[in-house]
C-alpha cells in the first residue's frame, strides 16, 4: 500500500512539473497541518424495562483539512442503529492524503428504566400480545405500604379462609405472624415457648398462610417481589384450589410458583437445590372421588440460581396463558415453562402465601429460632400484583 506522503508528493509532481534537480528551491514541501473534527455531545437514552436497546440518530461529524480529509468511524454504532443498554462510544477520524489524522469522540448510553408498578415486571422482552394490554386487578394486588394488614383483599387465618388448613407440623399457621411494615408483608417464623396442641396435634414452631379474597383465573399474570427467610421454613408464592367431593370440583389442583426454604437440612437429592432455586409445579393431588387416575401427579420446572433466596429480593412470576400452558419469569425474564400439566389447568383458585416445615426438610437442633433478628426470620413481601389482557 502507498504511503501518504509519498502518494502526497507525487501527486504534486504531476501538478507542478517537478523537477530532480537537488536545488532546495524546487523541493515540495509536505503536508504537517492535521485536519481537525469536532463530536456533539454525549447522548443519554432512557428506556422501558421491558426494551433491550434503543435506535438512536446523531449528526455524523465531517472532519475538515487546509487541503482535503476523509472522515470514518473507527469505534461505536453508526447513527440510526439500536444501541444496546450502557455505554457505547463512538469514535470518528479525519485523516488526510499525507496521513495526519484527528479523531474525537462522543457516548451514547442507553439506561433502563426500573419497572413500573403500572406493568408487569418485563425486562429485555415485552411478551404481551398484539392489541391487549395488561390491567392490573387491583383486589389481588398490594404494595404494603404503611403499617395496616387489608383484611378486605386477604385472609390470615384458617379458620375463614375456607380451607382449614391449619399447618402441616410441627409448624402452626398463627395470624398474629402476618403483620405490614417498612414496605413490606412479613410472615415471621418462631418456635414456641412451649409447644402447642391444636385439634390433638402438637406443633413447636410457627408460621402463616395468606390468601387472596378474589379467585385467580387462568390467563392471567401474577407476580411478587420476596425475600425468603433464613430458617429451613419454606418461602412461597403460589395458588391453591379447593375440592370436594361432593360438590365438586372433584380435581384438587396446585400451581406452585415458587417454593424454597431458607435453609437446608435434607439428604434428599431432588431437594439439594431448594435453598437457591426457582422451583415450580403442577400437582393433581390424588383424591378418592376423583377416579380418573391412580395416585397424586405432577409436572415440575426449576431454575437453579447462583444466589441464596434469602440473599435478596427476587420478582417471580406467572403468566398462567392458557389451561394447558405456564410461563414462569424471574427478575421479569421468563427462565422455565410447564407445558403438560397433570390436568387442564381452567379451574380458578386463591394465590397463597405459606410459610410452613416441611418433613423432608426437618427442623434440627440449629438455635436460629432463638437467636436470629426479626429479618433473618421473616418472608419479605414487598408487594403483590395481578394483571389481566385488555383490548388497547
Amino acid at each position: 500500500m502507498m504511503n501518504y506522503k509519498i502518494f502526497y508528493a507525487l501527486t504534486l509532481c504531476a501538478l507542478t512539473s517537478c523537477s530532480s534537480s537537488d536545488d532546495s528551491a524546487d523541493k515540495v514541501e509536505l503536508d504537517a497541518i492535521a485536519p481537525t473534527i469536532n463530536c456533539q455531545e454525549s447522548i443519554t437514552i432512557n428506556i422501558e424495562s421491558f426494551e433491550d436497546g434503543a435506535e438512536v440518530t446523531y449528526e455524523t461529524p465531517e472532519g475538515s483539512d487546509n487541503v482535503s480529509a476523509i472522515t470514518s468511524q473507527i469505534e461505536g454504532l453508526a447513527t440510526g442503529a439500536k444501541f444496546p443498554i450502557g455505554t457505547t462510544i463512538n469514535t470518528f477520524e479525519a485523516r488526510d492524503a499525507a496521513g495526519n489524522k484527528t479523531t474525537c469522540s462522543f457516548e451514547v448510553t442507553v439506561v433502563q428504566n426500573d419497572p413500573s408498578a403500572n406493568l408487569p415486571y418485563f425486562v429485555n422482552s415485552n411478551p404481551t400480545p398484539e392489541g391487549k394490554k395488561w390491567t392490573k386487578v387491583e383486589n389481588m394486588s398490594d404494595e404494603f405500604n404503611g403499617t395496616t394488614f387489608d383484611d378486605d383483599k386477604w385472609h390470615r387465618s384458617p379458620s375463614t379462609d375456607g380451607f382449614n388448613w391449619i399447618g402441616r407440623p410441627p409448624g402452626l399457621f398463627e395470624s398474629d405472624n402476618v403483620s405490614v411494615s417498612d414496605g413490606n408483608m412479613n410472615v415471621t417464623t418462631e418456635e414456641f415457648e412451649t409447644p402447642k396442641t391444636v385439634n390433638g396435634i402438637e406443633f413447636t414452631h410457627g408460621g402463616a398462610i395468606v390468601r387472596s379474597k378474589l379467585k385467580a383465573k387462568q390467563g392471567h399474570y401474577y407476580e411478587c417481589r420476596m425475600q425468603a427467610n433464613k430458617t429451613v421454613m419454606s418461602s412461597t408464592f403460589w395458588i391453591a384450589f379447593q375440592q370436594n367431593c361432593n360438590t365438586g370440583p372433584l380435581r384438587k389442583l396446585e400451581l406452585d410458583i415458587q417454593e424454597c426454604v431458607g435453609r437446608l437440612t435434607t439428604t434428599a437429592a431432588w431437594a439439594a437445590d431448594f435453598d437457591h432455586i426457582y422451583a415450580s409445579n403442577t400437582w393433581r393431588h390424588e383424591r378418592e372421588c376423583d377416579t380418573e387416575f391412580t395416585g397424586s401427579q405432577q409436572s415440575p420446572a426449576k431454575t437453579v440460581l447462583e444466589e441464596k433466596n434469602n440473599s435478596r429480593y427476587f420478582v417471580y412470576g406467572c403468566w398462567w396463558k392458557s389451561p394447558t400452558e405456564i410461563l414462569f419469569y424471574l427478575d421479569g425474564q421468563l427462565t422455565h415453562t410447564i407445558t403438560n400439566p397433570p390436568a387442564d389447568f381452567d379451574l380458578e383458585g386463591h394465590l397463597t402465601m405459606a410459610i410452613e416445615t416441611y418433613d423432608w426438610n426437618p427442623i434440627d437442633s440449629e438455635t436460629i429460632f432463638k437467636t436470629a433478628s426479626f429479618d433473618d426470620l421473616t418472608t419479605k413481601y414487598d408487594w403483590i400484583r395481578s394483571w389481566k389482557l385488555e383490548d388497547e
